[in-house]
């Protein structure tokens, strides 16, 4: 008997977030930055940062930017405010990444970097997490391929899919980390930027409900109720999707105060270390509570 599918027989719809749920950075963000970085300012201004700096102006700066221009910017396709050619995702990751440089050179009392090296390094920057040529951007986290698997057998028939706070690269760093869309590995892909809201608002979870239910317009409309997210932050999506009438797991949460609060209003029993221990416990005898 199949334990693993009668613990989800229920879900029609199995839906997961991607950052440090089903994929996670290779390297640290800011070592990686911090070699993009001096390897273009080194040789041509004879200064480097240092990796403690870029991570500390990379928070400073992403919290700026997300409160200054929420959703990575989508907000602005309406404004008029950029060129046709100039999308708003890139510009505000090139945005970024400028401010990170410039805030991390003045801790490092390196003033004045030329406007065309900040635009070099974005462009690198950008292209790297998107396209990984190099592999050392993103890889999928332990036990994702094997519980992809496990979903994918032929005797299941549920939908799968994406909903994630992600600009619209998401699709091509699925494709190059295994996790192909439009049915290879998952039937669709939701992101915020294309649905004009973020996580945990339920209006995301609602778009995934539409795209789900075209992808089969022969069969019943899939209900919220028989739909299920798994995702590894509390607020975003745990009570994203309850907050849309969905179930939500957790995997890999992380280990900050916020988390702390909030996983004491959440049952144990939805709350897991990682994929391979999510697994073991859906591939137990005993019905998991819901």
């Amino acid at each position: 008997m199949n334990h693993f599918r009668n613990n989800l027989a229920r879900f029609r719809l199995v839906t997961f977030d991607v950052t440090d749920t089903l994929l996670e950075y290779a390297v640290r963000p800011e070592r990686h930055y911090a070699q993009v970085i001096n390897s273009v300012l080194e040789p041509r201004i004879g200064r480097t940062l240092q990796e403690d700096h870029i991570a500390q102006s990379f928070g400073r700066c992403f919290r700026a930017m997300k409160q200054q221009y929420p959703n990575f910017g989508s907000g602005r396709k309406q404004t008029g405010q950029q060129e046709l050619e100039d999308e708003s995702w890139r510009w505000w990751w090139r945005t970024l990444v400028e401010r990170v440089i410039v805030d991390a050179a003045s801790s490092s009392d390196c003033h004045n970097v030329p406007v065309r090296l900040l635009s070099i390094i974005a462009e690198q920057l950008i292209d790297d997490y998107t396209y990984d040529g190099k592999r050392v951007c993103w890889r999928q986290r332990p036990g994702v391929d094997e519980f992809l698997r496990q979903l994918r057998t032929p005797q299941t028939d549920q939908t799968l899919g994406i909903v994630s706070n992600f600009d619209p690269r998401l699709n091509i760093i699925l494709r190059n980390n295994g996790i192909g869309p439009a049915g290879e590995v998952v039937d669709f892909v939701v992101t915020s930027y294309d649905a004009g809201v973020e996580k945990p608002d339920p209006a995301i979870f609602e778009t995934a409900l539409r795209k789900a239910n075209l992808l089969q317009p022969d069969r019943p409309e899939i209900r919220p109720q028989e739909a299920l997210h798994i995702g590894n932050l509390c607020r975003e999506d745990y009570n994203g999707a309850r907050g849309a009438g969905w179930c939500a797991l957790l995997v890999n949460v992380p280990a900050n105060e916020k988390n702390r609060k909030l996983l004491e209003t959440i049952p144990n029993e939805h709350v897991f270390a990682g994929m391979p221990e999510l697994q073991q416990r859906l591939e137990n005898a005993a019905p998991l509570e819901w």
